[in-house]
C-alpha cells in the first residue's frame, strides 16, 4: 500500500529476509518492533526489526534488496549549495569567535572571525569542545589525503580543505555529487563497490553511512584496504542503546526504516572494526548535538499519539559529554596498524 503520496509499493522480489545478524552473523535474536514505518519520507511498507542477542545491534529482518533499495531514497536527498552550507556554519558572536579560535588551533583551520583565547576557553566547556571536535571529525592536526564516503554535497570536504587536507569525496547520489563538484570539489559518483582511486588515504570518514549498507563488515574491509598504514578511519552512526531510542521507541529518529537497515550498538561497532583489521579502536564522546534527533523523535511521537514528556537535549548532551555510550550517536576512531 502506498503512503504519503507514494504511488508505488514493494513487490515480493524487491524484498529479502535476513535470518542472521548482518553485523556478527549470529542467529540468536528477538523481535523488538514488528511494524516500523518510515515517518521521515513516508516510504511504503512496515518493517520488522530484531535485536541480536550477541552483539546487541538492531537490524531489519525484512528489507529491500541491493537492487531495489534506491526506491527508498526517491525524495530523500538534499542537493543544496555546499558553499552556502559551509558559510552558514559560522557566526559573529563571542562564542563563535572562541569556537573558531579553538578549531584553528586544534585542526589547523583558518576560520574567521576568531579569538585566539578560544584554544584555552573551549576545553573548559566539555560538551561544546566535544561538539567542535565532532565538527572536524577528530582529524589529526597534520593534514594529508582524505576521503569522505557518502559526502553528500561536500560541505565537510570544504571544512577539511580549509584545514589543509587534500580532499576527495564519494557519493551515491549523482545530484548531490554534482552540487559538490560545482564548489570545485573532487567527488566521484558511486559507492565503495568498484571505487578505484589513485593511491591510498591518510584518513577516511563516513558520517551516518554504515547504517545504510547491506554488508557493514565488507564496508569496513573496503575502507581498510583504501587506508595507508598508520591511517585513521572515523565513523558516526545512530546508537542502538541511546537514551532517545529507549525513550521514544519506534518513533526514535535514528531508526529510519527501511534506509537504516542496521542500527549498531557501541559493542558491535568496535567488534566490526576489529574484525575488519583495525587497531586502537576508540569510542569518542559526542558532547552537544542531540537536539535535532530528539526534537524530531518527540514530534513524531506526538503526531503518532504518544503522550509523554520530551527528553531534554541539554540533559542528553551533558550525559554524552561524560560517557560515549550515552550519546544518540556512536562516534568512533580507529587506525590501520603501521
Amino acid at each position: 500500500m502506498a503512503e504519503q503520496g507514494h504511488a508505488w509499493s514493494w513487490s515480493a522480489d524487491e524484498l529479502e529476509d535476513v535470518p542472521r545478524c548482518p553485523v556478527c552473523n549470529a542467529g540468536d535474536s528477538r523481535a523488538v518492533y514488528d511494524t516500523l514505518r518510515d515517518h521521515l519520507e513516508g516510504v511504503p511498507g512496515t518493517w520488522p526489526m530484531r535485536i541480536c542477542l550477541s552483539c546487541e545491534s538492531l537490524y531489519l529482518s525484512r528489507r529491500p534488496t541491493i537492487a531495489s533499495i534506491d526506491k527508498a531514497y526517491s525524495s530523500y536527498y538534499t542537493h543544496g549549495d555546499s558553499q552556502t552550507a559551509y558559510a552558514d556554519d559560522n557566526g559573529q558572536s563571542l562564542l563563535w569567535r572562541w569556537s573558531n579560535g579553538y578549531m584553528n588551533a586544534r585542526f589547523g583551520a583558518t576560520r574567521m572571525p576568531a579569538a585566539r583565547s578560544g584554544r584555552w576557553v573551549m576545553p573548559m566547556i566539555p560538551p561544546l569542545r566535544q561538539q567542535l571536535d565532532f565538527f572536524y571529525r577528530h582529524l589529526p592536526h597534520g593534514p594529508g589525503r582524505l576521503l569522505d564516503v557518502g559526502c553528500g554535497n561536500g560541505v565537510f570536504l570544504l571544512r577539511a580543505r580549509d584545514a589543509g587536507w587534500k580532499v576527495e569525496g564519494l557519493e551515491p547520489d549523482p545530484a548531490a555529487a554534482a552540487a559538490g563538484r560545482r564548489s570545485g570539489l573532487d567527488i566521484a559518483d558511486g559507492t565503495l563497490d568498484g571505487f578505484a582511486p589513485q593511491g591510498l588515504f591518510d584518513a577516511i570518514t563516513a558520517s551516518h553511512v554504515i547504517e545504510h549498507v547491506h554488508h557493514p563488515r565488507r564496508f569496513l574491509e573496503q575502507i581498510f584496504a583504501l587506508l595507508r598504514p598508520g591511517g585513521q578511519v572515523w565513523l558516526a552512526t545512530p546508537n542502538a542503546h541511546s537514551l532517545g531510542r529507549q525513550w521514544y521507541g519506534p518513533y526514535w529518529r535514528g531508526l529510519e526504516p527501511p534506509r537504516h537497515m542496521t542500527v549498531l550498538s557501541p559493542k558491535a561497532l568496535i567488534l566490526l572494526l576489529q574484525r575488519a583489521g583495525f587497531d586502537d579502536v576508540q569510542l569518542l564522546r559526542r558532547g552537544r548535538g542531540s537536539g535535532y534527533i530528539l526534537r524530531s523523535s518527540a514530534e513524531t511521537a506526538r503526531r503518532e499519539g504518544m503522550h509523554k514528556m520530551a527528553l531534554p537535549p541539554l540533559l542528553v548532551d551533558a550525559l554524552a559529554s561524560l560517557r560515549a555510550s550515552w550519546s544518540e550517536e556512536c562516534v568512533v576512531r580507529a587506525y590501520k596498524r603501521s
